[in-house]
């Protein structure tokens, strides 16, 4: 399989040997945006980790492969983003930033790209400014800058990264979403299945029925020069009927697994989106580095079961 992809490159690899390549960095739980299906963890930034904290744990772990940050909206925090993916570019470790994009510029798509990154990833559900607006809480016009920004991180040929959230308010509006992700010259979209999470009393997920017509349509109607990636499908993909083939990608789910996130107060998180069980504290003596060769029990249970609430949710009796 040929991988152009730095960063996805390791959701494409079945875990075997449990240890620590990827990490998921909580730069900050603020945000501009009132997401319904929000899960940032403890949205509060009164203790906030810095960048320097940040580029000492990443110079720690050997095994580190990849660096994801995350928030709340990590842009609020630039210049910590822009200085950590020089450092993980100067060490040949693979970067992504999710946003919003509502803050980004030329000048700073700009500095992003020249820094390193290796993917911007931004979220992209709606295709008109009225369904955005009402849906994400913001001004119409709010929908016009995220468009001329991602616009803008194409033509800066900033590898970009387009993710549809398949659940109620998208599974009849799949097929438009992706042509106009190609229209904005994104040539990378990933599908993430929805999943009900308990800890936020969100539960919008997409029926069984709508994601198989989607997950099908969307391979069929695929562009040549687009790759798809769809996540959280992979315990289950095969059972429904969802093959492989150049351009198509059943992502591997990582977290807990090769994966762990690790949130500004120092708590480390088997994955925020949907086990966000706090397995340690780097302020209270939980080395990140050893942490799959000491394992905490919470970590150990979590690999021992690996629990799987997409799968869950979709097929609460078993395939």
């Amino acid at each position: 399989m040929s991988i152009e992809n730095k960063y996805k490159a390791l959701e494409l690899e079945k875990p075997g040997i449990y240890e620590l390549e990827g990490l998921e960095v909580g730069v900050t739980s603020n945000c501009n945006f009132k997401c319904d299906y929000c899960c940032a963890y403890q949205r509060n930034d009164g203790q906030c980790i810095s960048s320097k904290e940040v580029i000492g744990i990443i110079d720690d772990i050997p095994t580190l492969k990849r660096v994801r940050l995350s928030g709340g909206e990590v842009t609020l925090k630039y210049q910590d983003c822009l200085d950590i993916v020089a450092h993980c570019s100067s060490k040949g470790i693979a970067t992504q930033l999710n946003t919003n994009a509502s803050l980004l510029s030329p000048e700073r798509i700009e500095r992003l790209r020249d820094a390193g990154l290796s993917n911007i990833h931004i979220s992209f559900n709606f295709t008109d400014a009225e369904k955005y607006s009402a849906y994400y809480h913001v001004h119409p016009r709010m929908y016009e800058t995220i468009v001329q920004n991602i616009r803008l991180c194409t033509e800066a040929k900033l590898e970009t990264v387009l993710e549809t959230l398949l659940f109620e308010e998208t599974q009849n509006n799949m097929q438009a979403i992706s042509e106009m992700v190609y229209e904005l010259g994104v040539r990378i979209h990933e599908i993430q299945n929805s999943i009900v999470m308990d800890h936020t009393n969100w539960n919008a997920i997409s029926t069984k029925e709508a994601l198989v017509r989607s997950v099908h349509d969307l391979i069929a109607h695929k562009k040549e020069d687009t790759v798809l990636y769809f996540t959280c499908m992979d315990r289950f993909a095969e059972a429904l009927g969802f093959k492989e083939q150049p351009g198509v990608y059943f992502s591997n789910c990582v977290d807990g697994k090769k994966q762990l996130h690790l949130h500004g107060n120092g708590d480390i998180l088997i994955c925020e989106l949907c086990h966000p069980v706090v397995i340690g504290n780097i302020y209270n003596g939980t080395s990140l580095k050893d942490i799959y060769t000491h394992r905490p029990k919470p970590l150990q249970e979590f690999l021992d079961k690996l629990p799987c609430p997409a799968y869950d949710a979709l097929f609460p009796k078993g395939i």
